[in-house]
């Protein structure tokens, strides 16, 4: 497996690009490239992990709290989630936004009333329509942990009913995820050339 972190990051974001993954400025490269500049003698970041979190964590509007996916080839969150109340909600919307028109989610609704909030206990669902036909997701409640059961659940779905592509999931070694809807030959070449190992 390949290790990219001795390229540069435009180097980095072109070889993302050979794998539809866009949405990396060149203000973001040059920032990245600023603080790397920045950093005390032997630390280094995960550069593609870097990009892939610029391309994939979609847009806050600050005013409003409203988060808007983008559609860059690439989903990216963090496991311990900030709106805890549309948890799974954004997570459908991210999901369906890496999808280019064949995961289109509709009417996804949340049930939290099976929460406890004060002890960050309980179940939650998340329920929608896809491809004429309704879903319901149950989740387990760690506080604000997001429960990856609803990730491999939302897998089968769309490899049951799909065609032929599927998620296939990423980390950075922390706590920031990434999530792919492609098919089985576009995860070994991403794999082989990245370094990035993909988990099904």
């Amino acid at each position: 497996m390949a290790n990219l972190n001795h390229k540069s990051y435009r180097e980095i974001a072109t070889i993302l690009e050979k794998y539809g993954i866009s949405g990396m400025s060149d203000v973001s490269i040059m920032r990245f490239e600023k603080n790397d500049r920045s950093m005390p003698a032997g630390m280094v970041y995960d550069k593609i992990t870097l990009l892939l979190t610029e391309a994939g964590v979609g847009i806050t509007n600050f005013d409003t709290w409203e988060w808007t996916p983008t559609k860059n080839g690439v989903y990216s969150f963090d496991a311990e989630v900030f709106d805890v109340e549309k948890m799974y909600t954004n997570f459908l919307l991210g999901v369906s936004a890496i999808g280019e028109g064949e995961l289109d989610f509709k009417n996804i609704t949340e049930d939290t009333s099976g929460l406890d909030w004060d002890n960050g206990t309980g179940k939650r669902t998340v329920s929608f329509e896809w491809n004429g036909c309704t879903y319901t997701l149950e989740a387990k409640c760690e506080h604000d942990w997001f429960d990856f059961d609803i990730a491999d659940g939302l897998n089968k779905i769309i490899m049951e009913n799909g065609n032929g592509k599927r998620l296939y999931f990423a980390n950075d070694g922390y706590q920031e995820c990434f999530i792919f809807y492609r098919d089985s030959e576009w995860a070994d070449a991403f794999q082989k050339e990245t370094g990035m190992s993909l988990s099904e």
